[in-house]
């Protein structure tokens, strides 16, 4: 139980940071350095999350309706039968998170598809 409401917390921390993040950054270049070094892994700066970091957001976002509707549906299965809406929403949450994670791959790769990268970083090809 105490297990389950930290990863809760967890998870929705997390998607409420990159969500902000997400809002701080498209709007301002000087915040892409920043960005490219907290996204950077063992030395190689992250400017393929720093351009989809639209993408990454709602990855977590969907991340937290994942772990929530998992949650709430465990909580009503102690209670009543019905518990297959809530699989169904973890379950549409989980193929969502595969969607972002093709997109972030094609957004590294091709740099496609624009409208979700960040507007002064479309030119930025190298990952």
């Amino acid at each position: 139980m105490i297990g389950g409401l930290i990863a809760l917390a967890l998870v929705v921390t997390l998607a409420v940071r990159y969500v902000v993040v997400a809002v701080r950054l498209w709007g301002h270049p000087e915040r892409a350095p920043d960005a490219a070094d907290s996204f950077s892994v063992k030395e190689a700066p992250g400017w393929v999350l720093t351009r989809g970091v639209v993408v990454v957001a709602a990855n977590f976002v969907l991340m937290a309706v994942m772990v929530i509707a998992a949650a709430v549906g465990q909580a009503v299965t102690r209670t009543q039968k019905p518990v297959e809406p809530w699989l169904g929403i973890s379950a549409a949450a989980m193929g969502g998170m595969m969607l972002c994670w093709l997109l972030i791959i094609l957004i590294g790769i091709f740099n496609r598809p624009r409208f979700l990268v960040v507007p002064y970083l479309r030119d930025k090809r190298r990952l």
